[in-house]
């Protein structure tokens, strides 16, 4: 066991360091992040409920599942690695799953979420990330990323059209906090939106309860069609549009992550809980800064409790899954959509840049995005593996450049 990549078993089981290296400061980092993680991809899981018809016991499941997962593989990870690696859930898995999910039935979809990470935990263990990457590059990725998510954006127009009041609400409110205060954006919407449905009679107060959540079994089946149709796209997804930016974010905090191993926990973990409904747990792109940056703790060494506190609060969280889901249930179908599109912008505007800008000209990403955004299908598989095959197509073989 190597002193650079882990710490003694001695000094993971005792609590003297821990205790020494604990502030408050930590703990308000981990909660923000918590928050802010739930405000907005949360959402989306009610948009995959709708598509696919989950009744409320699976939503709760599945929120109850991605809690306690990313809670305990966030505490281990963290004490482990003495850093800050926090884990969410697959924000642009949520999103993709939306389309994918539809018609097929549940154990079909749980077994595929079995698959994608067994595909995700055999990745970390033979070390293959970093030679996927060079098969599905950046630009091709993002733009499968933005094709997926740019729908939810186009929810915050047909919304506005049907509750012109309280989606401009909403938007307005979204755009006044960003500019002071970008991450707390989002969170200020889901309280602006509760408040306006609210004082518009569209708020269901019947539906409002405190409980604990009982999560759902869910034996699964594997199919090949939810293997192409869902585990592919939303392994690569996870690798590309998570997995890197993640570790990305904690490079640039000044921390060298082991990789593999991270890949490999994270896998393992989101194969435990797929029965459950939770599809892919992975490091977090979206709020690793959190408790990575300055303001978890001046010094960085000691970062990596706000992430341990941001577990503890996971788990705190997913304990009262139900009542989670009992607040969204209450807001109307324009309020959730709108939140939805307006938690995504920034992951679109990001996807975007990283497809369009500085691709020397390669059409690769326009035809991934094209394919990705059209939500066609053929054979019986959906657009978002066609995008994969004419992306990597276009980019190595027709794309491809000869030497002079």
């Amino acid at each position: 066991m190597s002193n650079d990549a882990t710490i003694s078993l001695r000094t993971f089981f005792t609590l003297d360091q821990l205790k020494k290296d604990f502030s408050w400061q930590s703990v308000m980092a981990g909660l923000v992040a918590v928050i802010v993680g739930y405000a907005g991809p949360t959402v989306l899981v009610f948009q995959v409920a709708e598509s696919a018809h989950l009744a409320n016991a699976q939503i709760v499941s599945w929120l109850w599942a991605y809690s306690i997962a990313a809670g305990l593989t966030t505490i281990v990870a963290s004490l482990w690695y003495r850093m800050p690696l926090i884990t969410a859930w697959s924000t642009p898995g949520i999103a993709f799953l939306m389309t994918a999910m539809v018609g097929v039935p549940l154990p079909e979809a749980i077994g595929a979420f079995i698959v994608s990470n067994v595909l995700v935990t055999l990745i970390g263990a033979f070390g293959l990330l970093q030679r996927l990457v060079r098969w599905i590059p950046l630009p091709v990725a993002s733009a499968l990323n933005g094709g997926i998510l740019v729908a939810f954006a186009l929810g915050v127009v047909s919304s506005l059209q049907r509750q012109p009041l309280l989606v401009a609400g909403m938007v307005l409110a979204f755009f006044v906090v960003r500019r002071f205060s970008p991450r707390w954006a989002v969170a200020a919407v889901l309280v602006v939106g509760t408040v306006l449905c609210l004082m518009l009679g569209q708020l269901d107060l019947a539906a409002l309860s405190v409980s604990v959540a009982s999560p759902v079994w869910t034996w699964p089946a594997f199919t090949w069609h939810a293997t192409v149709n869902i585990a592919i796209p939303l392994t690569v997804l996870v690798l590309t549009g998570q997995y890197l930016p993640g570790f990305a974010v904690l490079k640039t905090a000044g921390y060298e992550p082991p990789v593999d191993k991270v890949v490999t926990l994270c896998g393992t973990g989101s194969i435990l809980v797929a029965p459950f409904g939770c599809h892919n747990i992975n490091p977090s792109s979206m709020i690793a800064a959190i408790v990575a940056g300055p303001e978890a703790h001046p010094d960085k060494t000691r970062r990596y409790v706000a992430a341990v506190c941001a577990g503890v609060i996971y788990i705190v969280f997913g304990t009262f899954a139900s009542t989670f889901v009992s607040l969204f249930v209450s807001l109307s179908r324009e309020a959730v959509a709108a939140l939805a599109g307006l938690a995504l912008l920034s992951a679109i505007a990001s996807s975007f840049e990283s497809a369009f800008a500085g691709n020397n000209g390669s059409l690769a990403p326009l035809v991934v995005f094209v394919i990705a955004a059209s939500g066609i299908t053929v054979l019986g598989v959906g657009a978002a593996f066609w995008a994969i095959v004419a992306g990597v197509l276009v980019f190595h073989v027709l794309e491809r450049k000869t030497p002079a």
